[in-house]
């Protein structure tokens, strides 16, 4: 479904011959894109694991590809077989065969029997197994009969002597063969895998943006599951549009190489209003504004808490100069004008205005419109988390980056990738989304709640004692740093807070240098005057560094006790305004 949609939106946007399945299978750039684990969204490699595991073995051909799909899971990982399988394809180890006619047969493996088909083959070659033998053999290695087991390993020692090969040799394969079974993967399984693994690298290499919608839109009502996907295309340079009454259909759509959000997306928005809405667009052309859109599609689709939802989430911004609280609150005003028009139209009968030609005035004119100051940017993210599940115009951590950096451990959706076993103390920031309060069996309150930062998500498991002390705080939406441990054995795995700060707090006891980095050419005398008034607003303890940098080198200078500073995302936010661009850098202390 993924690459059916991603091939509908090349053939619409760049190519309109686009087919999958004339692609070239020898693309050094599918397989580099697969060996850096820049696959999410892949299919079948896009698990922390299987992420690591293209890293490691950096596939170069189908083949590859074809044997990752069978070596990752338990067996092979447990027996040694996948580290084997690396060490012998890089050339830190010397491939070998049990017998040199096997080489047609393993050497696509690197001499390892990596698939059932292996297994059959062998039996045919080594003891002159028909097809139909081989196939028993490969039943009942799967299925540990003793007895069968018996009778063919003297089936099999017999033909291997009769074809004049070693019988211990012989016998010692047999026995790797029933090892083997007990985890073998068909290879006409594992190639079907592999070439969809391959067709999808391949849209992410070439049209991610075509990709990412496509993938966006078979996940619309999992929001976990596009923010992953919403994160890595931002991380690609991908950016999403919020959604648009003018742009956006049901699906996620590419608009000049970035993707518009879904309306399907939205809570409380239904297809049946969606489709209306888009056909009116495409057949009459785009909506002029909010009261052209309302007299134009069909209000008992698009009822007001429809039309409510598409304000929150601001698909009028780009239509309509109002802010989204006006037209919030002139809603029923609007909707019940424009239902009084439709009925005009749909009866066709004709009014005072229409005799006079006052269809054509603007309907502002008559509804005195109440204006009023938009939301503040807190509410407005607010009403995309709850009906998109995701934030889009910003995020409430944005201020926050470069702090988090600093002081985190790492960002949260690295932790599913960590490799090891075992606990491990971590550092996380981030604000809490979502948490629910239970009793223990004890009696005693505890708390699961979700921890998002930037990049994604991760399950908290508060228990009695931390809950008690940090309850307050995990309210939701304050920008929290937790220090507590990941059990790494867990997948996925969960984060358990020990301690709980405020961000605002911890940064002011953590934080002992504060760098601001400039290019000589944007210094200006009124520069320096705005960063000097910014700092006297912020004063506190931590001392400020000024890093200059020309064509010929760079110099950095202590601005001393005068201009001493209490370090957080304000002083951040006004000092990169000034020069639209990240030049703060905050610098923690040694853990």
């Amino acid at each position: 479904t993924v690459i059916s949609k991603a091939s509908a939106f090349i053939q619409e946007k760049h190519d309109k011959n686009f087919d999958i399945e004339a692609i070239r299978m020898d693309d050094r750039k599918v397989y580099d894109l697969i060996s850096s684990g820049e696959t999410t969204g892949v299919f079948q490699l896009e698990s922390a694991g299987m992420k690591d595991l293209c890293k490691r073995l950096k596939p170069d051909n189908i083949e590859d590809i074809t044997a990752i799909n069978a070596l990752y899971r338990p067996g092979p990982l447990g027996s040694g077989m996948v580290d084997d399988f690396i060490e012998i394809k890089h050339g830190r180890k010397q491939i070998s065969y049990p017998f040199p006619q096997l080489e047609g047969i393993l050497k696509d493996t690197y001499g390892i029997i990596v698939y059932q088909e292996q297994v059959m083959n062998i039996a045919r070659i080594v003891a002159d197994y028909s097809l139909g033998q081989a196939d028993i053999l490969r039943k009942a290695m799967g299925k540990k009969k003793a007895d069968v087991m018996d009778e063919h390993r003297e089936i099999f020692r017999q033909g291997a002597i009769k074809n004049q090969l070693d019988e211990k040799k012989a016998v010692d394969l047999f026995d790797l063969m029933a090892k083997f079974a007990e985890y073998g993967f068909n290879k006409s399984h594992a190639v079907a895998y592999a070439v969809i693994a391959y067709q999808t690298a391949y849209l992410k290499a070439y049209y991610p943006a075509e990709f990412f919608a496509a993938l966006l839109s078979t996940e619309l009502n999992n929001a976990d599951k596009v923010t992953m996907y919403i994160k890595d295309a931002e991380r690609l340079g991908i950016k999403i549009l919020p959604p648009d009454v003018n742009e956006s259909r049901w699906s996620f759509n590419v608009v000049d190489g970035n993707i518009r959000f879904a309306l399907g997306a939205i809570k409380n928005v239904g297809e049946g209003a969606v489709d209306f809405l888009v056909e009116e667009r495409e057949k009459n052309g785009p909506f002029k504004g909010f009261i052209d859109f309302c007299q134009r599609v069909d209000l008992r689709l698009s009822n007001k808490r429809v039309i409510e939802s598409l304000i929150k989430v601001g698909g009028f911004d780009d239509a309509e100069e109002l802010n989204r609280k006006t037209l919030l609150t002139n809603l029923e005003t609007v909707m019940s004008y424009a239902s009084k028009r439709q009925e005009e139209r749909f009866s066709k009968q004709t009014n005072l205005f229409a005799l006079g030609g006052g269809m054509n005035l603007v309907p502002e004119e008559f509804l005195d419109l109440e204006k009023v100051d938009d939301f503040e940017e807190k509410e407005k993210l607010s009403y995309e988390a709850e009906l998109l599940g995701i934030y889009v115009s910003g995020h409430p951590l944005d201020n926050y980056r470069a702090l988090m950096d600093e002081l985190s451990s790492m960002n949260i959706r690295d932790v599913q990738d960590v490799q090891g076993e075992g606990k491990r103390q971590m550092t996380l920031s981030g604000i809490v989304v979502t948490m629910k309060a239970l009793l223990t069996k004890k009696g005693d309150r505890m708390a699961f709640a979700t921890l998002e930062d930037l990049s994604g998500k991760i399950e908290c498991v508060v228990f009695p004692r931390a809950f008690q002390e940090f309850e307050p705080l995990l309210k939701g939406g304050i920008p929290l740093i937790m220090e507590g441990e990941v059990n790494l054995s867990e997948d996925p795995r969960k984060f358990f807070p020990q301690k709980v700060s405020l961000l605002d707090e911890a940064m002011e006891q953590k934080i002992e240098t504060v760098w601001i980095q400039l290019k000589t050419d944007e210094l200006k005398e009124r520069n320096l005057e705005q960063i000097r008034q910014v700092l006297q607003e912020n004063r506190g303890t931590v001392p400020v560094f000024l890093k200059l940098a020309s064509s010929t080198g760079h110099v950095t200078m202590e601005l001393g006790e005068d201009y001493l500073v209490r370090p957080g995302p304000k002083l951040a936010l006004k000092i990169n305004d000034l020069f639209s661009s990240e030049v703060v850098r905050f610098e923690a202390q040694e853990a």
